[in-house]
């Protein structure tokens, strides 16, 4: 009985909604042949096959089913007030103004001067080849008495791979990158190594593993590329960037048209937020 008196209840709403309407306009529910040709479609190539007529008629229906519903939500207010719809209407909105945007693409001159704004993001950063050996601390009462020692050895013509303590990270490096140096040994690690030379063996220089011992082979220093090299790149960049001004400054003309009132928090509600 309380779900039929809730069923009565929100049929009786809608209906006095829809009575404050503009009409039968807004019960005219029109699917294009483009529309048809789209469910069609969409169902080929889930099922590899055309609907059938049933099928297609079940899809139609489905279509208008939605419809209506998303209508009748409408009227009775069911989108205000909700997060979620306005997050999506926005991002909607977004889009659209995306698709609005200037899609001329740049010239060589645009991306160099991008480029030329933006230098952290398209350096690139030094890369080494280079040999360690490890001390782990754990085994070792003095590391920086062994550390000496082992350094000694290894300068006068010892073999890396007889000297140190087992570590599950690579011995050898072949023109690593700074970023991934970062990422085995951490960031002190790299920043120290990045400043050696190939010079022979050096250290000890400290990682959160341990002591290393260092011979640096190979270096290629920071250096700013040419466009030629990473065009792509800037290109999407540039692009990105470009859509999310243009996207600023049609919200910034949007939001000349209104006015904000941001009413002071009283005590009560100030009390309720805690």
């Amino acid at each position: 009985m309380v779900h039929f008196l809730i069923i009565g209840f929100v049929l009786f709403v809608v209906f006095d909604l829809r009575q404050g309407g503009s009409g039968a306009a807004e019960n005219l529910i029109v699917i294009s042949g483009g529309q048809v040709e789209q469910m069609s479609a969409q169902f080929e190539r889930t099922w590899l096959r055309p609907p059938t007529d049933a099928e297609l008629a079940g899809l139609i229906e489905g279509h208008v089913r939605n419809e209506v519903y998303y209508r009748e939500a409408r009227a009775m207010g069911l989108d205000q007030n909700d997060g979620i719809v306005r997050q999506r209407m926005r991002l909607k909105l977004e889009f659209l103004l995306e698709d609005l945007a200037d899609e001329t693409p740049p010239d060589d001159e645009q991306l160099t001067q991008f480029m030329l704004r933006h230098p952290d993001k398209f350096e690139i950063e030094p890369r080494l080849s280079f040999t360690q050996v490890y001390l782990n601390p754990d085994k070792r009462q003095d590391i920086t008495s062994d550390a000496i020692e082992t350094l000694k050895r290894l300068t006068s013509g010892g073999a890396a791979d007889s000297e140190g303590d087992r570590l599950m990270l690579e011995q050898r490096f072949t023109l690593a990158s700074q970023y991934k140096i970062e990422s085995a040994f951490g960031t002190s690690f790299a920043e120290q190594l990045v400043e050696l030379e190939p010079d022979g063996w050096t250290g000890p220089i400290f990682s959160g593993y341990g002591a290393h011992l260092v011979k640096v082979t190979e270096k290629q220093a920071r250096r700013f590329p040419e466009l030629s090299e990473i065009r792509d790149d800037v290109e999407l960049s540039y692009t990105v960037e470009r859509r999310q001004e243009l996207k600023d400054m049609a919200y910034a003309k949007l939001r000349e048209g209104y006015e904000v009132v941001v009413e002071p928090v009283t005590a009560d509600q100030g009390q309720s937020t805690q």
